[in-house]
């Protein structure tokens, strides 16, 4: 029993959802909630805070909602590749993704995707495309028809303080890899029909939001951001549903 629902997030979003649930339970069941599914690696999760139930980008997209009826869901595994040959790989929660059944999905993967030996994933990544379009179909199969937002990996900084030299000298090898896999996610959109949000450009240049010694995963701060940026783009894209 789906119809199209309008929250108010201060201006006006449209997404498909349950039945609207009445002002006054607005802190409501998962069952009556706009059910947002987010999938991906450590950066899901929530690596490098101290409490990534409340500070990962996830639980971050859920209080910028703020008392509408909305349930974010992380299904963040640290590690984790699009990659079917990675270890471990976002198939391993897709059975957890399609019994929540989520209006909306969110998949933000491809810095484990960069990695060489020797996990060898770089060496596999051919495969990139092939697996992902095989996670979308089954994605698109749910009853639900969810909403499917890919996004791309977030930038890796050179720059963040702390950097040790095999760090540095590490990160600098796989970043052109992250930029390639950042074209190849929106070329996957586009052919799939699903949004790309971009948070390799978002996140360039931007050192302050990077845990220090690190240069891959978010601070708090961060996190914060990454999940601005989300919640602007599904934000747009309801607008734009709403102009069609």
């Amino acid at each position: 029993m789906m119809i199209k629902k309008m929250l108010l997030l201060g201006l006006l979003v449209v997404i498909f959802a349950p039945e609207a649930v009445p002002a006054q339970n607005q802190i409501s069941s998962e069952k009556d909630s706009l059910k947002i599914a987010c999938i991906g690696d450590s950066i899901t999760f929530g690596a490098r805070v101290e409490d990534p139930s409340e500070d990962s980008y996830p639980a971050e997209l859920e209080k910028i909602f703020g008392n509408e009826p909305v349930n974010v869901r992380n299904f963040g595994i640290g590690g984790a590749t699009m990659l079917k040959s990675g270890t471990p790989n976002v198939w391993q929660v897709l059975e957890d993704v399609q019994s929540y059944q989520p209006e909306i999905v969110i998949i933000k993967v491809g810095t484990n995707d960069t990695v060489g030996p020797p996990r060898h994933n770089w060496e596999n990544i051919d495969d990139f495309e092939s697996d992902y379009r095989s996670y979308i179909t089954e994605l698109k199969a749910l009853p639900t028809s969810p909403e499917i937002f890919l996004v791309s990996p977030s930038d890796m900084n050179l720059e963040t303080p702390g950097l040790s030299e095999d760090r540095k000298n590490n990160l600098e090898s796989r970043r052109p890899r992250l930029w390639e896999l950042k074209d190849r996610t929106e070329q996957i959109a586009e052919d799939e029909g699903v949004h790309f949000l971009d948070m390799t450009t978002a996140f360039e240049n931007k050192p302050a939001l990077f845990t220090v010694e690190d240069g891959v995963h978010p601070n708090a701060e961060g996190y914060e951001a990454l999940a601005r940026e989300i919640y602007n783009g599904i934000k747009e894209a309801a607008e734009q549903r709403l102009n069609d």
